[in-house]
């Protein structure tokens, strides 16, 4: 199922390297392979429409998924929404215009938001409490992977017409996603919740193979019929906006929302998009290239190192909590933005690329995958898909103002430009510091009655959840 994930770090990152080829026709001039034209000559604006109209379509999927994730299941929805990319992976192979890129990347953009909100909810209802603090990682490292995946692919394939191929990818990585899903389960949660009880013991077994979680099975039933059978109240995203839900739920939609803001105020949209020209302008190498030049070649370097800092991510998710790798990966973004400038402005070239390393792999630790994990851990079942809609929605349209924006802002501020990063992360790690809790190994039902009393300062001793105990663990 993570491979949705995977699909969204490579479209994520496949315009990075092959943009100049293609808007600029850097490989000579335009002229036809078998019957397609081998570039499309267009506008900075317009390409830089083209890149963002995948987080545009990942905003619409995300807000228009959540009553189908509801109605036809969560694995439903993972499987099918592969069927979009499939369609703008061909899309991507014929196109001979700027639009037809645009639409492409849209429809894309589409299907990975609606995966991609639906599968944190899916991970978060089919794992044990100590595995979601890995499982929730594995959604930024398997996104790594494919970003990783697009950046050194793209070394090789820029030239005509093989970057339509790299393009198409995505509906490769599709096919193989609907292939893998038959063999994943439905999540128990939403089958009780259909009254379909045989099928959920069923799945709940599957998922913990030879353990025997008769409790956690009744547990999980009484929970459920409770708050999300069939005719169980299910949260609206405007009930949620506007406060209209049976608890109050203020504090969740703030700190979701924050969360998935501050993720793309960060500036990783800019480090991740346009990570070839703020190496360019490092370096002052030449931007037209049909070989793959030293900032590509950086570019490619940072996905790779990027990954592996996934890897120790996942490792350190087990020992430290959600709220300390987050605010650590704020500071630690926020220090390295103040020093990519100091680099920038005063000619240190080495210090300035190796924060940008440093920037990336911080940001993955922690700012890249908690957000979109903590919500589902401190809100209530019949809430968490339209909380999710929303700080999705946010993530999304806050990706395409920051790849509308970045490129023409460092153009103006120059070596500058990550000082507005610098003044953000502060921001995220003082506001998180008062509102975010602490949700490793905590009890769901006890964050919900803790938190659920409208915003308020986390720090407070009567905020404080217990853990689980030994008893708890079991099934774990």
């Amino acid at each position: 199922a993570s491979l949705s994930s995977l699909n969204y770090g490579w479209n994520y990152g496949v315009t990075n390297l092959p943009g100049d080829v293609i808007t600029k026709c850097a490989a000579g001039p335009q002229h036809t392979i078998l019957g397609l034209p081998s570039c499309l000559p267009t506008s900075d604006a317009t390409w830089g429409l083209v890149i963002s109209a995948f987080p545009i379509g990942a905003l619409a999927g995300a807000i228009s998924c959540t009553h189908f994730a509801n109605a036809y299941g969560r694995k439903a929805v993972l499987l099918y929404s592969n069927v979009l990319s499939i369609l703008g992976g061909l899309l991507f192979g014929v196109s001979v215009n700027a639009p037809m890129l645009l639409i492409a990347r849209f429809l894309v953009g589409v299907a990975q938001g609606c995966a991609n909100g639906t599968f944190t909810n899916y991970v978060a209802e089919i794992s044990t409490p100590r595995a979601r603090n890995t499982l929730g990682s594995v959604i930024q490292f398997s996104t790594c992977i494919g970003t990783m995946m697009s950046q050194l692919l793209a070394l090789g394939l820029t030239v005509p017409p093989l970057w339509r191929v790299l393009f198409a990818i995505t509906g490769v990585i599709s096919l193989i996603h609907m292939a893998l899903l038959t063999m994943c389960v439905e999540s128990p949660k939403w089958l009780v919740s259909k009254d379909r009880i045989d099928e959920a013991r069923n799945a709940l077994q599957r998922l913990r193979k030879s353990a025997d979680c008769t409790e956690e099975f009744n547990t999980l039933v009484n929970t459920v019929h409770a708050e999300m059978g069939p005719n169980a109240y299910t949260a609206t995203i405007y009930d949620v906006v506007r406060g209209k839900t049976p608890d109050n739920l203020r504090h969740q939609l703030l700190i979701a929302v924050l969360g998935m803001a501050f993720q793309q105020l960060s500036g990783i949209s800019g480090v991740s998009f346009f990570s070839t020209k703020l190496f360019n302008s490092i370096t002052n190498a030449p931007t037209h290239s049909t070989k793959p030049t030293l900032a590509q070649i950086l570019t490619g370097m940072v996905s790779t190192i990027g990954t592996l800092a996934a890897l120790f991510g996942i490792a350190m998710a087990g020992y430290f909590g959600r709220r300390t790798l987050l605010i650590f990966s704020h500071m630690a973004m926020a220090i390295s933005s103040i020093l990519i400038s100091v680099g920038s402005v005063k000619g240190y070239n080495v210090l300035a690329i190796a924060m940008v390393f440093v920037f990336y792999c911080v940001y993955i630790v922690g700012a890249g995958s908690i957000p979109w994990v903590f919500p589902a851990e401190m809100t209530p079942i019949y809430a968490v898909s339209a909380i999710s809609a929303v700080s999705g929605s946010i993530a999304y349209a806050s990706v395409f103002a920051i790849g509308m924006a970045f490129a023409p802002v460092m153009d103006v501020l120059k070596g500058y430009t990550f000082l507005l990063f610098a003044a953000t992360n502060l921001a995220a790690s003082v506001l998180f510091f008062f509102l975010l809790p602490e949700t490793k190994d905590k009890r769901v039902t006890e964050m919900i009655r803790i938190h659920s009393v409208g915003v308020h300062n986390v720090m407070k001793r009567k905020y404080r959840a217990e853990l689980y105990s030994e008893k708890d663990k079991e099934c774990m």
